[in-house]
């Protein structure tokens, strides 16, 4: 038709309505229905009400007596959480705040007691942000009330994770039983002994002052069965509150008959759950350690970088743990708490120089539910950085952002805030140096610092938030292997390759030689410290991608000498290696080892940097 146009203007009438609305309401101006909450009237539209909550739909359409009401009494909800909730229907919006986090909590429940579903849901994702082992009790049974998924994963993830220091705390101590009896019976707790689940059962059972029956309804569910048979007798058969539970006594005993003072569980399984004893074991019993190899440059033969490689050095598997994000030269650590963070390094960028540019992306890797959970972004972009831990907090030192170029800054995790803090800068700036931790210090050698690589080895302590340059490095390092084993520190790799190894006494505070290596190794070598040895992985002239053992020993040759572990392991170049404790259920194995035999290397070499087998010894 001549003439005709569609004029539309919603971008700015729908705000100009809403705004109307909510100033009316707040004026009391054709507002027809007032809701009484815990004393305190609140007038509005029965309308806008039932345009945004369906249980108010379902209120004043549905032939209730409060359709024809003018007041009506709302139950299960506090004035506050009405304020907030009302003003949310009327505009959008919401401020929430860290400082009271009863107070969103209190709203989520507003929230879907009223089914406004995208308020509860940005409740849910406010609350994760600030999840805590302070508050991770409280929130995961809150979660599991409201149908929260993602706060209850991430709640159960963190609480069995942490359950010894969870167990410490208030909200655990706090408990009613019904809920404490969920968590001791839970496979999925984090602990690597029978006895944290004890003794925290015990702490929530002398707070409590509990008697002897609600002290029966909560041990029955310890599993007897995996404690050590002299902690068994001593603390656990010898407690006079345990003595007054006749149900758990029969399980003590029956535990005892089974396993007397034997410290191996295998085989008695099935005579053991004949006298009602629980074998299963806790998440936390399952862990292997392994070596993990993350990101880095792919090799011609594996050409994919978005994959972790977990290695059990012991059996020869090989486990595939996909990574949250691709990229090369990124960093990963393993915390105290055996919590495995990677973060930074370059991600690709078809619009960046080269094709790659770095970022600040961080990242922790929940084992219970195999997903990688989105943790606060670093400060700085970083790559060519070095990472360390201390405790539970996670340091990210120097690097290079393609900003500014070679930085010095450096910042600390924590993760009961999910913040990062800014800490004392390295003393110049540094790309391509290496960190490990020894004791509560972290120690950060060798890198490329004023055009050079260096041979430097320098010494945080973070009580004090200071570094102290120590003793030099024989040779100049950049990209080196560094472990810590038994308080010593070891060193290898250099930019033109050497077949040294060197160690570090903090106590001593000197470096000396250390046993030859079995080949030439320059930079972007792995070298980590597992079960009493130390492993060199990768990083060899001509692409080494062999992984070697040592024992470090002050006996004479042939002991304390290189061996062959296994050959071609390593997958990338430029990559991450650490090592932690992972649960394997559920990886994808991608190799099926067959029985194999170490190769003990001798210190007698060919030509240049070649090494004669002397013999064979059981790997």
């Amino acid at each position: 038709m001549a003439g005709k146009a569609d004029i539309d203007k919603s971008p700015t009438h729908f705000p100009a309505v809403v705004r109307g609305l909510h100033d009316m309401r707040t004026a009391g101006v054709l507002t027809d229905v007032t809701l009484l909450v815990d004393g305190q009237l609140f007038p509005a539209h029965r309308n806008v009400l039932a345009a945004a909550s369906p249980y108010f739909y379902a209120m004043f359409t549905g032939g209730l007596h409060e359709a024809r009401q003018k007041e009506i009494s709302i139950h299960g909800v506090d004035r506050d959480s009405m304020a907030l909730l009302l003003g949310f229907i009327y505009t959008g919006k919401v401020s929430l705040t860290q400082d009271n986090i009863q107070e969103v909590k209190a709203l989520l429940q507003a929230a879907d007691l009223f089914q406004i579903a995208n308020l509860q849901r940005a409740c849910e994702e406010w609350l994760l942000r600030f999840l805590t082992t302070a508050n991770c009790v409280s929130l995961y049974f809150l979660a599991g009330t409201h149908n929260c998924g993602k706060l209850a994963r991430a709640a159960k993830w963190m609480l069995g994770g942490n359950f010894t220091e969870v167990s410490e705390g208030e909200e655990f101590l706090s408990l009613e039983v019904d809920h404490l009896v969920e968590l001791v019976a839970d496979d999925s707790l984090e602990v690597r002994a029978e006895s944290d689940v004890f003794e925290a059962a015990m702490r929530w059972l002398e707070r409590a002052g509990a008697d002897s029956d609600t002290a029966d309804q909560l041990l029955r569910h310890v599993r007897y069965y995996l404690i050590d048979p002299q902690y068994l007798q001593e603390k656990v058969r010898a407690h006079s509150l345990v003595r007054e539970c006749p149900e758990t006594v029969k399980l003590c005993e029956a535990a005892v008959q089974v396993r007397g003072w034997d410290d191996n569980v295998d085989g008695n399984e099935a005579y053991a759950e004949s006298l009602g004893l629980t074998t299963d074991l806790r998440f936390g019993m399952k862990g292997c350690n392994t070596i993990l190899f993350l990101g880095g440059d792919p090799h011609k033969d594996f050409p994919d970088r978005s994959v972790c490689f977990a290695y059990n050095p012991h059996s020869k598997a090989q486990y595939r743990l996909p990574l949250p994000y691709s990229a090369s030269n990124a960093c990963a650590v393993v915390t105290e708490d055996q919590k495995l963070y990677v973060g930074g390094g370059n991600v690709e960028d078809v619009n960046a120089i080269g094709h790659c540019k770095p970022c600040r992306l961080f990242y922790v890797y929940d084992a219970v539910h195999n997903v990688w959970l989105e943790k606060a972004s670093m400060r700085d972009i970083r790559t060519n950085f070095a990472m360390a831990s201390v405790g539970k907090s996670v340091y990210a030192m120097g690097g290079k952002n393609f900003l500014v170029g070679y930085i010095a800054a450096v910042e600390r995790y924590d993760p009961d805030t999910n913040v990062w803090h800014a800490a004392r800068p390295l003393p110049h700036a540094l790309s391509g140096h290496t960190a490990v931790t020894v004791g509560n210090c972290i120690y950060v050698l060798g890198g490329y610092a004023r055009r050079v690589v260096t041979t430097s080895m320098i010494r945080y302590q973070p009580e004090t938030d200071t570094w102290t340059e120590l003793a030099p490095m024989s040779i100049a390092r950049m990209k080196a292997g560094v472990a810590a084993l038994d308080g010593k520190i070891y060193a290898v790799g250099a930019w033109q390759g050497q077949v040294t190894m060197e160690m570090y006494d903090p106590e001593k505070e000197k470096w000396e030689p250390g046993v030859v290596l079995p080949y030439n190794v320059v930079t972007g070598v792995g070298l980590v410290a597992l079960d009493g040895r130390l492993y060199l992985c990768g990083a060899g002239e001509g692409s080494t991608r062999d992984v070697y053992f040592f024992s470090p020993t002050d006996l004479p040759w042939p002991f304390g000498q290189w061996c062959l572990n296994e050959r071609n392991v390593v997958r990338f170049d430029n990559f991450a290696c650490t090592t932690g404790r992972l649960h394997l259920e559920g990886l994808e194995c991608i190799n099926r080892p067959a029985p194999s035999r170490a190769s003990l290397v001798s210190p007698a070499r060919l030509g240049h940097h070649f090494f004669q087998t002397k013999t064979s010894i059981d790997g």
